[in-house]
């Protein structure tokens, strides 16, 4: 069967409104296995999935914590929430397509230990503080950032990601049919030192992961699942417009014209068009609900050469 990637957002797994409390997640992660376990039956699978939401949690969980038990670094943070996110959607999928063959891979990601976004971090992670607090932790050397609408939280740098550690297990699981769960969050950011990998305090962007892995197998599909059925021009305006049926060359108009939020829709339409740019043959955008539909062309946003 032809290997395709699916891209699950981290807030589809923690919906709006929702605290994140383990059944809250586990129903969700329920919702998109079903949907995912019918496309099981027409393609090899690799499902990755965002972690934001469950590694700012563990953030406030080691905060409050951190006079009973010492606190882990960032990138432990992240193979954390990989093998908890990764456990959930292993059991879900068991549970609508019984013998087949599930794993999670803990996956690493390569960065370069000199990307410019080690000089100046931008990804805001964690708890909001207090002025008194950033003030307190600015002294130990903590990054802190003041984000509008919220207050000070921890900023942390976002490199590029450049080699996916584990991918010829990847590649070998797929080939045995299994479907994989891998490159949760983007991956476990580490950089090589003396011939030795070593994690870094950075969150790596998981669309350009997901990008990274489709092009790595030679998938003919990247599927990125949203909670919106479109991509759509002139977002939130009385001119808001659908796509549907798009060319690469046109969707990078609309991006260089500025139709599509930093931090929301920007990446996903960035990775897309560099996935189609390296060799990949269609993308799909949608919502997870709509994933059948659209793969069969009826919905969603299809992006082609």
């Amino acid at each position: 069967m032809t290997p395709i990637v699916i891209a699950l957002g981290g807030n589809s797994l923690i919906r709006q409104n929702e605290i994140g409390r383990y059944e809250e997640q586990l129903k969700n992660v329920r919702n998109a296995c079903k949907e995912i376990a019918k496309a099981s039956r027409f393609f090899s699978l690799a499902i990755t999935h965002g972690n934001g939401p469950q590694v700012g949690n563990l953030e406030i969980q080691m905060k409050k914590a951190k006079f009973i038990v010492p606190e882990m670094p960032l990138d432990v943070e992240g193979a954390m929430t990989q093998a908890q996110i990764g456990y959930m959607i292993q059991q879900s999928l068991h549970e609508f397509i019984p013998g087949r063959r599930i794993a999670t891979v803990l996956t690493q990601t390569l960065v370069d230990e000199y990307d410019s976004a080690f000089k100046k971090p931008t990804k805001f992670i964690g708890p909001v503080y207090s002025k008194k607090e950033a003030q307190a932790m600015q002294k130990k050397g903590i990054k802190l950032v003041f984000q509008k609408n919220k207050g000070f939280r921890k900023v942390v740098p976002s490199p590029q990601p450049k080699k996916i550690i584990e991918l010829e297990t990847i590649k070998e699981m797929l080939k045995r049919k299994h479907i994989v769960i891998c490159c949760g969050g983007g991956g476990i950011p580490v950089v090589k030192k003396d011939g030795k990998l070593a994690g870094v305090e950075a969150v790596i962007d998981k669309d350009s992961t997901s990008q990274l892995l489709a092009n790595s197998i030679n998938a003919d599909m990247l599927v990125i699942l949203t909670d919106v059925e479109f991509v759509k021009l002139n977002f939130a305006t009385k001119h808001e417009k659908n796509l549907h049926k798009v060319k690469a060359s046109l969707l990078g108009d609309y991006l260089k014209q500025g139709h599509f939020e930093e931090g929301s829709m920007k990446p996903k339409v960035n990775a897309v068009l560099n996935f189609l740019k390296s060799g990949g043959k269609k993308a799909i955008i949608t919502s997870l609900n709509r994933l059948m539909p659209a793969l069969n062309s009826k919905t969603g946003t299809i992006i082609s050469h």
